[in-house]
């Protein structure tokens, strides 16, 4: 008898083996990398546009009125989106603005970065390059997420450059709890786990984020999974992810002088709306700092408050400090 369960639980074990071996086959198939240019051909609606800065070639987005002829807002996305996560304020900023719009390194249409590097530094570079290309000397900044820790990392050190600056469930501040790993403690390998992962568990990734998830679509889970096959965003986003350090907000906040819009979804389950109140008692040099909690949201304001989340800004934005 034990000799016949032996028996089955052998077969049993190496049909589970060989499912193993089958799933991991299919999903490195299935799920390789997609060519840059495949990509572009399928992401390219808008006014895509490329940059070389720093030997990176940066992928934006030019939209609204033209270069020179009306102030520039620039919307920086979130960590793991891309430049069209902004979709949905186009209509509201277009006939007022020049809206400039581009894919971070590990992200998007833009991909790996030439030097590999994912620092915050090397993040406030290539935006820097990418003004001087443009000939930008005044800007509006919108950040999301790790983009609103771009933004207003930039305006700390370009103070004469931005003239307003909108926090949009900004990252940047340390929790107040947390139990994050040391995240350089990652293996240089482990970004291969990602050729393993199916595209339902984007869809649920995502769907955590947000506040209702019928706002996800087929679309969106597309493009996100698509955008991380992007060849080698994988590995730079695991670089990047690595090399991820929050340093000291307090000293960078207290030197944006700007007039700061801070909007937040009041359900926002990766950024309390604690946060906030953080926000405002760090921005001791910022001349006016309003804010918006909007309620029946989550992370993503700009996929799932589109034109309410665009409306707030473009008020804020014409009004000067006050929307």
């Amino acid at each position: 008898m034990l000799r016949k369960f032996a028996h089955i639980l052998g077969r049993v074990l190496l049909g589970l083996f060989a499912l193993v071996v089958a799933y991991g086959l299919y999903a490195a198939i299935a799920w390789r990398d997609i060519p840059t240019e495949t990509l572009t051909q399928k992401y390219r609606g808008g006014d895509l546009r490329f940059e070389t800065v720093d030997g990176t070639r940066l992928a934006y987005r030019l939209e609204g009125l033209p270069l020179k002829s009306a102030p520039v807002v620039v919307l920086i996305h979130s960590h793991y989106f891309n430049a069209r996560m902004w979709d949905g304020w186009l209509p509201e900023l277009a006939d007022d603005f020049t809206v400039l719009r581009f894919d971070m390194t590990s992200h998007g249409l833009t991909g790996p970065d030439a030097k590999h590097d994912y620092s915050m530094e090397r993040d406030l570079t290539l935006l820097a390059g990418l003004f001087d290309a443009l000939g930008l000397d005044s800007v509006a900044l919108v950040g999301s997420s790790l983009g609103g820790n771009i933004a207003f990392h930039y305006a700390a050190r370009y103070p004469d450059q931005v003239e307003k600056l909108v926090l949009v469930n900004s990252g940047g501040l340390k929790r107040e709890q947390s139990s994050r790993r040391n995240a350089s403690a990652i293996p240089d390998w482990f970004h291969r786990v990602f050729y393993f992962v199916p595209e339902m568990a984007y869809r649920k990734f995502i769907e955590w984020m947000v506040y209702d998830p019928s706002v996800v679509s087929d679309a969106l889970v597309e493009e996100f999974h698509d955008m991380f096959r992007h060849s080698g965003n994988r590995k730079a986003e695991m670089n990047r992810m690595r090399s991820f350090d929050v340093g000291e907000p307090a000293p960078v906040l207290a030197a944006v002088k700007a007039p700061v819009l801070i909007l937040w979804g009041e359900q926002n389950p990766q950024l309390p709306v604690t946060h906030v109140e953080r926000f405002e008692t760090l921005l001791v040099s910022s001349p006016s700092v309003v804010s918006h909690i909007i309620p029946a949201a989550g992370h993503l304001l700009p996929l799932e408050k589109p034109r309410l989340s665009a409306r707030l800004t473009r008020e804020f934005l014409q009004a000067g400090s006050a929307p």
